[in-house]
């Protein structure tokens, strides 16, 4: 069994990265957005795209 990381420095590969990315965020508000996605609409989810110019 992996071992689990003990900071995020560990986990991002860059302690000063993992330090950048805890001041951005330390006050952030979490968004939980709900319903379908703007961008995705009309997209029909693992079909398989074909070619239709044969």
């Amino acid at each position: 069994m992996t071992p689990l990381p003990t900071s995020w420095g560990e986990v991002l590969g860059d302690e000063t990265v993992a330090a950048m990315i805890d001041r951005l965020v330390h006050h952030a508000e979490v968004h939980s957005l709900k319903g379908e996605s703007y961008r995705m609409r009309g997209r029909e989810l693992g079909r398989i795209p074909t070619d239709d110019n044969e």
